[in-house]
């Protein structure tokens, strides 16, 4: 009786053993299906996308799991302007993934951090990141198709950059045109997304001939792949755009009537904002005004909106570093090796005394560049608005702004430069076009084309301009504490401070003070 129990014990355990292993893959394959419903949503349902991801995170079984979750999440929260959610999930998925230097998911999350600090203006990141991604793939990529997806992301969201940076041709010499053809029918989305972004960089470089051809072949591969409605708005817009340009009225008056309905439908908040705009621009051409007013109202309406949230993501970065992350991270996992440290230690101390002397001295190059490049700029600002010759050679971009604003506008922001309110803590985009009587879309792009940067990239720049003439012409100023400095140029913290600080001078405050101190006492 007992070897029968016994028998049925077992039995019983190896028949538990067996359910347990067919549940397992059972249970990873349920939850793939549910990602890849989740990527489907994406463009058409992106707050759905949002509570599954966030489901597959909590749930997830392993670190490359949870941060592929954690990246779709932080697409969909991209797409609907919610950047500092997006960062804290890109953040998260960097910390859940570190251990693991060839994840494909810790490729994807660094290609997605980097568009994300592009788009907050924080240009020098968003550099490190696609570096990074570059480093990685090293030309070995075409055996796994994950990869493959991934490297023409890359190559996308490297044109864009460079167009950001104003390198219109390098912008189109980046992307690799017959990898596009090679893969276009086994990744419609990402060469799509590919042909999208050389329309644009040859709209940016004047080219409008090779700009069509590439938003038509963007717009055809939309259609034959069947691609949703959402997506293919990116496309339609492109070519709407060439043809009103290159004056096809037939053409982009066939593509207006699609655009109206897709401002409504599309769920990307750039996006719409960009449909929006294009159809104020045509409606002011066409003499509507009713209309012009109405898609111009929620053009300023979505970009007011999107620049709040980019100047709060873009607080955040400063206040908040992956490094406290990575930090966290070694305190967690590190071992005690005192003995390799005791052995190490007479080479670090050497290793850091050359250090030091080379970093001193690169810094004060660094610190005399800028001085110089200061007082050239400040030269210079007077001859910016000197002619309209000078004007109209800033940009070959067609604009709106009529000729005399644009320079009333320019006579008004150098007033407002060599005034003080850019030190004002509650300055906005929003506030600052009020104060100069004028509007959000006229004065950003006012910034854009003479200033060469965003808005808020503009006033950082003028608030640590501020402080270094400070520092320079009234000696009192260099005995003040760090605070002191952030809070007298319009920062609301001493890390923001010293973060944008270092990021436009190429050096931290606590060192430029000590070579102004040591230029007074040489003087002296």
């Amino acid at each position: 009786m007992k070897k029968k129990i016994l028998h049925a014990n077992k039995f019983i355990v190896l028949l538990m053993l067996t359910c347990g292993i067919c549940m397992f893959p059972q249970k990873k394959s349920e939850k793939e299906d549910i990602y890849k419903n989740a990527l489907g949503d994406l463009y058409t349902h992106p707050e759905k996308t949002i509570t599954i991801s966030e489901y597959l995170s909590i749930n997830a079984d392993a670190d490359e799991e949870r941060s592929k979750a954690l990246n779709l999440k932080a697409e969909a929260q991209i797409l609907q302007g919610n950047y500092i959610v997006a960062l804290n999930a890109l953040l998260e998925s960097l910390h859940s993934n570190s251990f693991n230097d060839d994840s494909t998911e810790l490729l994807r999350t660094n290609l997605i951090l980097g568009d994300l600090y592009r788009k907050l203006g924080v240009i020098p990141k968003a550099e490190e990141r696609l570096d990074l991604v570059e480093k990685k793939f090293d030309g070995n990529f075409t055996d796994v198709p994950e990869k493959i997806s991934l490297y023409i992301d890359f190559l996308t969201a490297r044109s864009i950059l460079l167009c950001e940076q104003k390198k219109y041709l390098k912008a189109t010499e980046v992307i690799d045109d017959a990898l596009l053809k090679k893969f276009s029918s086994r990744f419609p989305y990402q060469v799509s997304r590919s042909y999208s972004q050389l329309a644009k960089a040859y709209g940016m470089d004047q080219k409008w001939d090779r700009s069509l051809q590439y938003a038509e072949k963007a717009l055809q591969l939309s259609i034959k792949s069947g691609l949703e409605e959402n997506f293919m708005a990116y496309a339609e817009l492109d070519v709407a755009k060439a043809n009103f340009i290159q004056k096809n009225k037939q053409q982009y008056l066939s593509e207006i009537p699609k655009l109206i309905i897709l401002a409504e439908k599309v769920n990307d908040i750039v996006l719409k904002k960009n449909i929006h705009q294009f159809l104020a621009d045509f409606y002011l051409s066409e003499g509507n005004n009713a209309k012009y007013q109405f898609h111009n109202l929620k053009y300023l309406e979505l970009n007011e909106s999107i620049n709040s949230a980019q100047q709060k993501a873009s607080d955040l970065i400063l206040a908040l570093s992956e490094s406290d992350f990575k930090a966290k991270d070694h305190r967690r996992y590190k071992t005690n090796h005192i003995l390799i440290w005791v052995i190490g230690f007479a080479f670090l101390v050497l290793g850091f005394v050359f250090w030091f002397r080379f970093r001193t001295r690169q810094n004060y190059n660094y610190y005399k560049e800028y001085i110089s490049k200061l007082k050239k700029t400040q030269k210079e600002e007077e001859i910016m608005i000197s002619g309209k010759e000078d004007v109209e050679e800033m940009s070959k971009t067609p604009q709106l702004i009529p000729e005399k604003t644009e320079q009333i506008l320019l006579e008004k922001l150098l007033a407002f430069e060599k005034g003080k309110d850019f030190t004002k803590k509650s300055l906005t985009l929003h506030s600052l076009a009020k104060e100069l009587d004028t509007n959000t879309r006229y004065l950003s792009e006012i910034v854009n084309k003479h200033k060469q940067k965003n808005f808020n990239s503009y006033i950082n720049e003028l608030r640590i301009n501020y402080i270094i003439n400070k520092l320079r012409n009234e000696p009192s100023f260099l005995n003040y504490k760090i605070s002191y400095l952030a809070e007298e140029s319009g920062f609301s913290s001493h890390t923001s401070f010293s973060t944008v600080f270092k990021t436009v001078t190429g050096i931290s405050p606590k060192e430029f003070i000590s070579f102004i101190k040591k230029e007074f006492s040489i003087a002296n």
